[in-house]
């Protein structure tokens, strides 16, 4: 029986390509993410359980991303944290980025057990850690 017309979702304008990479699923997407990229959740919920450790999101193609989007992502990573997995948000584009800054969410998809570069202890005081966080957040692309 086909759903109402009421609660049926707008077609989904975004498209996946799935990579394993070691233990991870690299997700490459591309598209927007709105109220249709909900359809988007089956092959996201596969990618994480063929997954070891979780999933690495590459959104730099994407051009447009609202809150639906934002709910999809946090979707995935709350199922991935009931599983004992991360999901984290390799790269974005201005869109993803922006959205992420707004809702003070950034810091929920970043990785910092694989961070390249990360050194293995924190440094000592509170300027240094300042001083790491912000050569964290340089690595990630910047909202415009």
């Amino acid at each position: 029986m086909p759903e109402p017309a009421s609660t049926a979702l707008p077609p989904c304008r975004a498209t996946l390509d799935v990579t394993p990479a070691g233990d991870r699923m690299n997700v490459t997407v591309r598209g927007e993410l709105d109220l249709g990229s909900r359809r988007l959740l089956p092959e996201l919920h596969d990618a994480l359980a063929l997954s070891g450790s979780g999933v690495d999101l590459r959104l730099d193609a994407v051009g447009f991303c609202d809150c639906s989007g934002l709910g999809v992502l946090l979707d995935l990573r709350t199922r991935a944290l009931d599983q004992g997995r991360t999901v984290t948000v390799r790269s974005c584009g201005a869109a993803v980025g922006r959205l992420l800054d707004l809702t003070d969410t950034r810091k929920l998809f970043e990785d910092t057990l694989h961070r390249p570069g990360r050194p293995a202890d924190p440094p000592p005081g509170a300027a240094a850690s300042l001083t790491s966080t912000a050569a964290a957040r340089s690595s990630w692309p910047a909202a415009s």
